[in-house]
């Protein structure tokens, strides 16, 4: 071999190992940013199952491949002195599988967030405040007789007394549906709450709501009454799950049934 060809020769091999180093400080670069990108995927994992009362001390998970720039360096000392090709084919199936990692991490990150939010809103969604403050209820849910004609009826929610003009709160945060005159129930504001809740605020003195109103929980929407079918004032408050009543008083406190 002529000294030119001998040039060519290490020129060639300086060339290879410029690649290689390249590769290597990509692999390096690159690993530190997946290995940041998996922490934050468990470090979300975390906060949302701990908010969720649900989390578990979890179990450290082996990842594999150099675990920090050190050790690509070690790697470095001894990638020439074994088969170059193979152990940057094994680095690449390793950074693969770590970024495979990486995504299955913060789609899970992803669905417990939806999950929380879906769980927020049905917390939200529930009717668990009195809507009136003070007062006393004077008809419970269930069949009883019927204050007009004396026969025995069911009554679809709670009749609170409450002397007139009093405030009458959403008992959960939803949207106005229907607010207006209502045959025997007056004066009447119904809201959907979501996941198929629906209350009614009947016998009203005023309204202070509109249709298409958003209301959070607590928000004033009128004021009691005794328009309708009633004998005196008080709040006729109905709940009811896909069109069925139930008892007001299942989503209440123990302290305020």
């Amino acid at each position: 071999m002529d000294r030119g060809e001998s040039a060519g020769e290490i020129a060639r091999l300086r060339q290879e190992l410029q690649n290689r180093d390249t590769q290597l400080a990509y692999f390096s670069d690159r690993m530190s940013q997946i290995r940041e990108e998996l922490d934050s995927a468990r470090s979300l994992n975390l906060e949302v199952e701990t908010e969720l009362g649900r989390i578990e001390k979890l179990k450290s998970e082996g990842l594999g491949g150099p675990q920090n720039i050190e050790d690509v360096k070690n790697v470095r000392k001894v990638a020439y002195f074994n088969s170059e090709s193979e152990l940057l084919d094994k680095m690449w199936t390793e950074m693969e599988e770590i970024e495979q990692d990486v995504t299955f991490q913060q789609r899970r990150s992803q669905s417990l967030i939806r999950f929380l939010k879906s769980k927020s809103a049905l917390v939200r969604a529930i009717p668990s405040i009195r809507p009136v403050t003070g007062g006393y209820i004077s008809s419970d849910f269930g069949r009883r007789e019927d204050p007009f004609s004396h026969s025995i009826k069911m009554h679809s929610g709670l009749d609170i007394v409450s002397p007139p003009r009093t405030p009458v709160a959403a008992a959960a945060e939803g949207i106005v549906i229907q607010c207006g005159w209502n045959g025997d129930y007056g004066r009447i504001v119904t809201l959907y709450h979501g996941f198929g809740l629906t209350t009614f605020y009947a016998h009203l003195n005023t309204i202070a709501v509109k249709s298409g109103d958003w209301v959070d929980q607590g928000h004033i929407i009128g004021s009691v009454g005794s328009t309708g079918r009633s004998t005196s004032s008080h709040l006729h408050y109905e709940v009811r799950i896909e069109g069925r009543a139930v008892n007001p008083e299942y989503f209440l406190p123990e302290d305020e049934s």
